[in-house]
């Protein structure tokens, strides 16, 4: 049985001969009374201040799951783009090697070609050189046959 302040005040007691005082008995009630009122308003007011604090104590559990999986969201977006931009910077290297080889493939055949061109150029140069040689001693040994004649006649 659960017992108010107002139990206390209303109790009353039989008398009996030789019994308690009655004075005293109804001043150490009310006085009982006061304390046990006290206690159970400020019962009341921690129950109630309890409710809200575990109202709190809900709501910031909803905040910190939240937070959590926001945490989570995120990490999980930061690995992504990093995966991400690891594939495209592998795609990146990728064509750029490629690019590369491209350009030393072209590179070689220009040379090649440059080469064929000198040597070329070298065949030319040696068949001017020839020919020039030989129309040179065919004047020389026409202009000394010119003199021999003219030296002769």
């Amino acid at each position: 049985m659960q017992m108010t302040p107002l139990d206390i005040r209303n109790k009353t007691f039989r008398k009996g001969v030789r019994g308690y005082q009655c004075g005293e008995v109804e001043k150490f009630l009310e006085t009982v009374s006061q304390e046990f009122e006290s206690a159970y308003a400020e019962n009341f007011e921690l129950r109630e201040k309890t409710k809200g604090l575990e109202s709190e104590v809900s709501h910031y559990r909803q905040i910190e799951n939240t937070l959590q999986q926001t945490l989570v969201l995120a990490q999980q977006t930061a690995e992504e783009v990093k995966q991400a931009a690891r594939h495209e910077a592998e795609l990146l290297l990728r064509e750029a090697e490629q690019k590369k080889l491209i350009k030393v493939s072209e590179a070689e055949k220009k040379y090649e070609e440059i080469q064929e061109q000198i040597l070329e150029l070298s065949r030319n140069r040696d068949l001017l050189r020839t020919q020039l040689k030989s129309f040179l001693l065919t004047h020389l040994d026409l202009a000394n046959s010119q003199d021999r004649k003219e030296g002769i006649a």
